[in-house]
């Protein structure tokens, strides 16, 4: 029998095995998703307006996968799935060394849009049947953690030197890195979850609650997010604006694991209602803030970014699926990702023109509408789970207590 993950003291079910490959698995999509829609597009297309096009073309291309995997994907073997998509993108993406002609580099292109979207929703998938809702979120932490940990490192060492050459070998290998886990063989988390059962089906109304949210924010995110960034970088200095961005990723990979950690133990309302006031609040101050309080500003608002990144990609859909609509709800979530992505470079002239105090007040304005969702959602978490683990964490550290009391009264 495998031993089980030792990591967190208040235990996860899912293996040892199991958590590494979900882990390898969404470090390489996500990294993978921006090598290709940013530095890959980029060297293909210099000149910007048919760069934007076809980033947005590439985005549009996963939707389509999305849509069409979601109604197929139950019918056949998730992880062979995503291997086999990740063989093809390797391959696709060799063949842009081999061709020169515009029209097939395209076709390359998004031929890896195509299998990427079906790999990542294979991927998303068996993630959904390998955990049960009241761990997710602390797997979707570790997840989130290491993922962004490591595209910051790729992007800190190896981006700034890219080439088109090297990004497409860094591209090809990364999609090779996961064949290594083919002999992991993890086995299903042993904890007994309702939500899991084919039977769970959640009210329409729910699923539109926390919907609202996750569409809002995804247009603030390419929208006046963008621009109020924009607006920042001109008014400091480069060394400056840089430390911001190194503040707000830091603060990103850590809201990504305490972000899960909260949603396991005081509920997904309350891990979304908080991060959602606190991207608020710092959105608003980034229009008036001067450089001291702009590092507080990027710390909270990368934290903040975090935690939604870990609710909105693993956890919210998860805990609204069913063995029946799990792939059909985890596309939903990515739909709305991948559109705004693609919506978001079509006017980036036109975005890039909003005022500061306007794209700051009006980022704050339409997070706290999004917060009103979420009040009159009811929880995804059982109630009998968050109890019973607040009162595993109380009896631990009375144990610790009554331990030292008998280590001093010796």
């Amino acid at each position: 029998m495998l031993e089980k993950v030792s990591t967190l003291k208040y235990g996860i079910s899912l293996t040892k095995r199991g958590l590494l490959l979900v882990i390898i698995l969404s470090a390489v999509f996500y990294t993978l998703y921006f090598v290709f829609s940013w530095y890959v597009i980029d060297y293909l297309n210099p000149n910007p307006e048919n760069r934007f096009l076809v980033q947005a073309a590439f985005n549009f291309v996963i939707i389509i996968t999305l849509i069409v995997t979601s109604f197929l994907i139950g019918k056949i073997n998730q992880l062979r799935t995503v291997y086999v998509s990740l063989i093809v993108t390797a391959v696709s993406a060799a063949f842009l060394y081999f061709v020169s002609i515009d029209i097939l580099r395209l076709a390359c292109i998004f031929t890896i849009a195509l299998f990427f979207g079906m790999g990542q929703l294979a991927f998303l998938t068996y993630f959904w049947k390998l955990t049960v809702p009241e761990e997710r979120g602390r797997v979707a932490g570790l997840n989130g953690f290491f993922s962004l940990l490591f595209y910051i490192i790729m992007y800190a060492t190896w981006a700034q030197t890219f080439d088109f050459h090297s990004a497409v070998a860094f591209s090809i290998v990364l999609s090779l890195v996961p064949l290594s886990t083919i002999l992991l063989k993890p086995k299903k988390a042993s904890l007994t979850a309702k939500q899991n059962m084919a039977e769970y089906c959640p009210e329409k109304r729910t699923i539109f609650l926390y919907l609202i949210p996750w569409l809002l924010f995804s247009f603030i995110n390419v929208t006046l997010a963008k621009s109020t960034s924009f607006h920042i970088s001109q008014q400091v200095s480069a060394s400056s604006y840089f430390l911001l961005i190194a503040l707000q990723l830091i603060a990103a990979v850590f809201g990504t694991i305490i972000g899960g950690t909260m949603s396991d133990f005081f509920g997904r309302r309350a891990s979304l209602i908080f991060s959602l006031t606190f991207y608020g609040i710092s959105s608003a101050l980034a229009g008036f803030a001067n450089n001291y309080v702009l590092y507080f500003v990027y710390l909270a608002n990368g934290f903040s970014w975090g935690i939604l990144l870990v609710m909105f990609t693993f956890v919210i859909w998860g805990d609204l699926a069913n063995e029946r609509n799990v792939a059909k709800m985890y596309a939903l979530g990515f739909i709305i990702f991948f559109l705004s992505q693609g919506v978001g470079l079509l006017p980036i002239e036109q975005t890039l023109q909003i005022p500061l105090v306007v794209s700051s007040l009006g980022s704050c304005l339409l997070i706290f509408f999004a917060n009103i969702p979420i009040f009159l959602a009811p929880e995804l978490l059982s109630n009998d789970f968050r109890e019973r683990s607040k009162l595993k964490l109380h009896m631990k550290e009375v144990k610790k207590i009554y331990k030292n009391r008998r280590i001093k009264g010796k």
